[in-house]
């Protein structure tokens, strides 16, 4: 007599032939029918027990290792700090020239959002990114301590950037300033040559009227000169 239906034992045999060898994580499995009789069936589900017990702390240590391979600190895409606990007067140029003298590497990128007290900070690898992490996390900035730690995404594979410029001192100006000053020196330059080229050039045409007429302006300037002389005297007597 079946122990089954034989509906149910074909639905059987075929779940075995079709599970049995095949793996789950990293251990094979093995499909059988039940052995009979009491102590034997006790037997198998101790052994079946331990199976799935096997089975679900590799599946837990399998997890673990694959999270551990992909947290920030193992994986060489995460490049970026997250820098919290800004000062709301800490700006771009300020972060910058902060993580710039910490000397960890190649900065590619600083960002500040404005108002929310934190920013990012990118760095050309991983390795700076995490000696940066580790130098400036606590230190002072705008009067509060900083907080470094991972940026919460990786970076693209085969992104390239072009690291920063250093940052302008405090006090200094910056490029596009300095520009902006020298260019208005240049012209000022021109204008005040233009002007010289303007009085030469006037001189000389006084010139090439001939004393007559040179001594017609003299007069000329001189009574003008004598009259204005004159009714400001009239002016102070009255």
């Amino acid at each position: 007599m079946a122990l089954f239906p034989s509906g149910i034992n074909r639905d059987a045999q075929s779940a075995i032939n079709d599970l049995n060898g095949q793996w789950l994580g990293n251990r094979q499995i093995r499909c059988n029918w039940a052995t009979k009789g009491a102590n034997s069936g006790e037997d198998q589900l101790t052994s079946d027990s331990k199976s799935i017990a096997d089975v679900n702390n590799n599946f837990t240590e399998n997890a673990k290792q694959k999270s551990n391979e992909d947290a920030p600190e193992n994986n060489p895409l995460y490049r970026t700090v997250y820098v919290g606990n800004l000062a709301h007067e800490v700006t771009q140029d300020v972060l910058h020239r902060f993580f710039h003298a910490l000397g960890a590497g190649a900065i590619e990128e600083v960002r500040v959002q404005h108002g929310k007290g934190f920013g990012f900070v990118k760095y050309s690898n991983h390795a700076e990114t995490a000696l940066a992490i580790q130098t400036g996390n606590g230190r002072i900035l705008g009067g509060k301590p900083v907080k470094c730690s991972w940026g919460n995404k990786p970076t693209p594979p085969g992104t390239t950037s072009a690291p920063l410029p250093p940052p302008a001192a405090p006090g200094h100006p910056a490029a596009a300033d300095l520009m902006a000053y020298q260019r208005a020196i240049a012209m000022s330059k021109m204008a005040s040559t233009q002007a010289l080229m303007q009085a030469q050039h006037l001189r000389q045409a006084a010139m090439g009227m001939g004393v007559g007429a040179s001594q017609a302006m003299y007069d000329g300037t001189f009574q003008n000169v004598g009259a204005s002389q004159q009714q400001q005297q009239q002016l102070m007597y009255y």
